[in-house]
């Protein structure tokens, strides 16, 4: 079976970015971390102009079948009051679902403050675009 990956990217109103990134490290990656088969959670920031998603979140999944379970689905179809309050209000809430096609030759390594960085590339129908991507940095509250 192949393992999924969820993405999010997400940007808080101005004037609530304390109180997302509390929501955020206090309650929701404990909550996604609970379901069976979410496997990791991690945050990533980026310095970008207002409104493009200064946050990324990355969640490597046993599978895409996660997404649909039961466990998943109760939490996701019925929120708490602050994530209703947090989400309701961002001024970027995106989702993309991946599944990982390919086996890794070798297992990665992942460790805090190593100054590891992603960037997203957009891909359209005939290839990378050219526009320069974002540089997301692993965030540290």
């Amino acid at each position: 079976m192949n393992r999924g990956l969820l993405l999010t990217l997400t940007e808080p109103p101005f004037g609530m970015e304390e109180e997302f990134n509390a929501w955020y490290d206090g309650e929701h990656l404990a909550e996604r971390l609970a379901i069976p088969g979410f496997r990791s959670a991690r945050r990533w920031c980026a310095d970008v102009r207002r409104g493009a998603g200064k946050y990324l979140a990355t969640y490597e999944l046993d599978s895409l079948g996660v997404l649909s379970s039961p466990a998943y689905l109760q939490r996701f179809e019925s929120p708490t009051p602050w994530t209703r309050r947090c989400l309701g209000k961002a001024v970027v809430f995106k989702r993309w679902a991946c599944e990982q096609v390919e086996a890794l030759r070798s297992k990665p390594s992942f460790r805090a403050g190593t100054g590891e960085l992603i960037t997203l590339h957009e891909l359209s129908e005939i290839g990378l675009h050219s526009a320069p991507a974002p540089v997301y940095r692993l965030y540290q509250s």
